[in-house]
Formats: structure tokens, sequence, C-alpha cells
């Protein structure tokens, strides 16, 4: 599909996480052995945008920019291990983001700011859409490992890469920063507060970075 190009809007965690993860795929992959997301790099996937024209889509990203300013800093807390269902032979694992009423609120703030309307539970995958034979091997190991560890998201990237193009790589459009001090919150339902931030059902589109 010659002049299309993919977008893709992530949060990425900082060097201290992105290097547990790496070493969390490496001790997957010792279990289970290769597996296609073994090398991909440590994200939130937030919202992707494939096979668009450049002419219409880096427009509308721009315009985005103004709002996303508008959000502050984020610390999110990574709190063990989940996994979401791909039908009955697929799992993804994931490290989980620890839920709280800030979480939510921000999470809400930043799907308005990006007219998100489908449910987003933010991760960071760690072997993506892999055989349940697979995951029956490497989930005794993970469930047990009690990971807790903070990190500051302070700016929103936005990737492109050539449509349909398997050999290309993943580049830096643009990195927004969020900029306020505080969150201009809504009042939320009781029940929403306390939603935890997890999987364990049938996920939406996996996205391959790298």
């Amino acid at each position: 599909m010659k002049g299309y190009t993919d977008y893709l809007i992530i949060l990425s965690p900082s060097e201290d996480v992105c290097e547990q993860i790496e070493k969390y795929k490496q001790q997957s992959a010792d279990i289970i052995g290769h597996y296609d997301s073994m090398y991909s790099t440590a994200h939130i996937s937030i919202k992707p945008m494939p096979r668009r024209k450049p002419y219409m889509a880096e427009p509308e990203l721009a315009a985005l920019k103004a709002n996303i300013k508008l959000l502050p800093p984020a610390t999110l807390v990574i709190d063990g291990f989940d996994f979401f269902n791909h039908g009955e032979e697929y799992r993804t694992v994931y490290a989980k983001i620890q839920s709280s009423a800030f979480t939510t609120q921000w999470v809400k703030a930043l799907k308005k700011s990006l007219n998100i309307k489908d449910y987003l539970v933010p991760h960071i995958p760690i072997a993506r859409n892999i055989h349940r034979n697979d995951f029956d091997k490497l989930w005794p190991h993970l469930r047990k490992i009690k990971w807790v560890q903070d990190f500051e998201v302070s700016k929103l990237t936005i990737l492109q890469r050539e449509a349909l193009n398997t050999f290309v790589h993943w580049q830096v459009l643009m990195e927004i920063p969020f900029e306020a001090r505080h969150l201009v919150s809504e009042t939320l339902p009781k029940a929403t507060s306390t939603k935890p931030l997890t999987g364990n059902y049938r996920a939406n589109q996996q996205i391959k970075l790298f």
C-alpha cells in the first residue's frame, strides 16, 4: 500500500524499567524458547493508527499538542504481572500497572485528549500472543515474582513507519511533553475509582514495537 504510513501513540517507561523488562523477556525466552516479541522495546501502547495518508494524519496529530500539554506528568507503578486471553489458544503476558484513583483519572484525561472511546488497559507487554502451551510453562514462573516499581511518564511519543513493510522499524515522529502542574479532575463514580487496571479478558489489537 504505497504512500501509506502506520502511526502508533505510546508512553515510554524509564530506562531502568526498560532494562527490567528486557531481563524478564530473556527469562521468558529461557523457559519457552524464542518468541516473536522478545526483542520489542518496552512501551505502553495507547492508540494505533494504521494505514493512514501522511498529509491527512500528521496535521491531525500535530493538533493534539495543545490538549496533551494540558496534562501533568504521571507517576505509574508496576505491580507484578497479568495476562490477556486471545480466544482459546493464545495469551499475552504483561507487566501490570497498579490501579489508583489518580491513575484512573489521568488515563481518563489522556483518552479524552486523544478522543479514544475504547476501553484501555495500560500495560507493558512481556510475551505477546504466545500459544497457551507456552503460557502454561511461563505463567507459573512470572506469577510468583514480586515486582513493584514506580516510574514517571513526562511525554507522549508518536511513532511512524511505512505501512505493510515488515522490514522497517518504527521511527519517532514527535514527542509531546506533559506540561501541566496538576490534573484537572472530574468526579468519578465510586466503582470507577477502584476498578483495577487488569486483564484476563479478550484483548484488542496488540502492537509489535521495533
